[in-house]
């Protein structure tokens, strides 16, 4: 692949570059940073660049046999640490570890990789793992790639680099859609306006495998009346798996409410989609700026709430009951 073809994260790129370089590779760094944006790929490529035959400024070459091995997973000096159905048990990092401890069979370095490290599924778990980033067998560098760094023990972060990644820009990620999915500019353009920075995101959208826009839409219109709130509970669990979606793009749409409310001169060329404007005129006249400018607030606590792996249940109960209790207080001060 190389680092050309990595879109955006730049700083990463160069620190990399630099470190290797200069033959001061730690021997255990943590990838943190939101969902989807592409420190999976990232940690896969620094792999190669590590091992590769024929490495160049541009990293791996692709084409060597540890490269091949590595893009066919049957590298042996390239370890990964996967949940099974949500989580890493203690066997799995027992294995992982021993696995570690091997000499290595090829040039290059003993790389260990656990995707997705907030699924370590008990503080023990974390612990048997602790001693190979403390005591790292020679020649071996371990990644932790997750979303939620606050699940990992103090113990654990003390020990390791961290190198945190930021979402992709739109112009970023449009460009990543033109060029390598063949996508026309109009389209990647809309799709990379959702998608809050994730590459993931923008390519679920323009596969139409979640409906978003039609749910986010739904969503929007039923929020913006008060009666019923509640009722929308089932309709949030039957969606639960697609909510990483919908939700950033409900709240654009509520944020073009927003503008629409305000009509600020030429409001129209900031809204995400004029073609609503309309109809968002006509659905969000009972409610109030306040509420609308509140209502964002909460759904953002909404989506960090659920990327904690919080309960779905009762979260969402707290949000609906919050916005039904903020219109009423609303509504009570209009009169």
């Amino acid at each position: 692949m190389g680092w050309s073809e990595i879109y955006g994260h730049n700083l990463q790129k160069s620190f990399f570059q630099r470190v290797i370089a200069e033959g001061r590779l730690s021997h255990a760094y943590l990838f943190s940073g939101p969902p989807h944006v592409g420190k999976s790929t990232f940690v896969k490529e620094l792999a190669r660049r590590l091992n590769c035959l024929s490495p160049s400024e541009d990293g791996a070459c692709g084409t060597c046999q540890s490269c091949r091995f590595i893009e066919a997973g049957s590298h042996p000096d390239v370890i990964s640490l996967v949940p099974q159905e949500g989580t890493i048990v203690i066997e799995q990092v027992r294995q992982f570890t021993f696995q570690l401890g091997f000499k290595r069979v090829m040039k290059g370095y003993r790389v260990g990789i656990v995707f997705s490290a907030e699924c370590f599924s008990k503080e023990e778990v974390q612990n048997c793992l602790l001693k190979s980033i403390e005591e790292p067998a020679e020649g071996s560098v371990i990644f932790l790639v997750t979303s939620q760094v606050h699940s990992l023990l103090p113990t654990i972060l003390s020990r390791c680099q961290q190198v945190f990644f930021t979402p992709l820009q739109t112009e970023e990620i449009k460009q990543y859609l033109m060029r390598e999915k063949a996508i026309p500019e109009k389209k990647a353009q809309d799709s990379a306006l959702v998608s809050m920075g994730s590459i993931g995101r923008a390519q679920a959208i323009l596969e139409g495998k979640t409906g978003v826009q039609e749910k986010a839409f739904f969503l929007c219109k039923h929020v913006l009346h008060s009666e019923g709130m509640l009722s929308l509970g089932p309709w949030f669990i039957e969606n639960k798996e697609n909510l990483a979606e919908i939700l950033p793009l409900f709240g654009i749409y509520l944020r073009d409410c927003l503008l629409i409310k305000m009509e600020k001169d030429g409001s129209d060329h900031f809204l995400f989609d004029p073609s609503k404007k309309d109809e968002f005129r006509k659905e969000s006249q009972q409610v109030t700026i306040p509420w609308l400018r509140q209502t964002i607030v909460q759904l953002e606590q909404l989506m960090a709430d659920l990327s904690q792996n919080g309960n779905i249940d009762i979260a969402v109960i707290h949000f609906l009951l919050q916005l039904r209790e903020d219109m009423k207080n609303a509504t009570s001060r209009g009169n």
